[in-house]
């Protein structure tokens, strides 16, 4: 089936308010939905593990749907590639793990004692990822203050890493809200891969994509689509500063709005309305 655009969304910051970590703006919810019953594919690229996603946007999401069947042209690749949600022709939720990626279970707990012991204040160890290791912003705390900190704890996972002699297979990849450790494959570059075959396995051909993003690891799902020979159009809704130095081989679309706002701007000028 040919369609004409697939959209791609990162989740915080771009769907949800990285503040309050919640759907703020339920437009954003609408275009989406209004998108899959004209048959445009929907996919989200998160690091966020499963329970988060389906408790925060997608029962949101299944609210505002009453033919189950269009569900279909939805996909959520969550952890970064590590794990994917897609649903059947009665609207049944599948979900798929790689338990190939996972992290070591020793290293969990040594980092969740380092957040417990030392970063309790701004940050807390979160519990329900499957395949990797995420520590994230307190509910309201400061995100420039959390940047500060982030940079501190951005230096100690790598001395952990590299005590335990694991910096070859793991990394550290720091965003707007939170800081993952990870197997060296994934990402939002891996995780567009896992939704391109997605979308193959359901004879799903695009005309173009309309990625959105807010931090810098998201560039990694325009590079994919430009290594690719995609075509696509990469929106960026947080400060153009965080790209600052940074050429890259393709355009970058900027919004006036940050985080969610500058995402329900850009569907509202450029995706039409409800």
């Amino acid at each position: 089936m040919i369609v004409n655009t697939v959209w791609i969304f990162d989740i915080d910051g771009v769907v949800t308010s990285p503040s309050e970590k919640k759907v703020s703006e339920p437009q954003i919810i609408l275009h989406i939905a209004s998108k899959l019953k004209s048959q445009e594919p929907v996919a989200f690229n998160s690091g966020r593990s499963f329970s988060w996603i389906i408790e925060r946007v997608i029962n949101p999401l299944l609210e505002m749907v009453e033919d189950k069947n269009i569900l279909q042209n939805f996909i959520a690749v969550s952890e970064k590639g590590g794990c994917s949600i897609t649903f059947a022709n009665d609207g049944t939720m599948q979900q798929h793990i790689d338990n190939s990626i996972t992290v070591p279970k020793s290293l969990r707990e040594q980092i969740k004692e380092l957040v417990e012991t030392n970063y309790s204040e701004s940050m807390f160890y979160d519990n329900s990822k499957q395949t990797m290791i995420s520590v994230e912003m307190k509910d309201g705390f400061s995100i420039e203050e959390f940047k500060k900190e982030q940079n501190k704890l951005e230096n100690d996972l790598t001395k952990i890493l590299q005590e335990n002699n694991l910096s070859d297979k793991l990394k550290v990849d720091p965003s707007t809200i939170s800081t993952d450790i990870e197997n060296s494959h994934v990402g939002k570059g891996f995780a567009v891969e896992q939704i391109l075959e997605l979308l193959r396995q359901k004879n799903i051909e695009p005309k173009q994509f309309i990625a959105f993003g807010d931090s810098p690891s998201d560039i990694s799902m325009a590079k994919k689509l430009h290594e690719k020979n995609l075509a696509f159009t990469f929106i960026f809704v947080d400060d153009k500063g965080q790209l600052k130095g940074r050429d890259h081989p393709f355009p970058i679309v900027y919004t006036k709005n940050r985080f969610d706002k500058g995402t329900l701007e850009y569907l509202k000028e450029h995706a039409g309305g409800l």
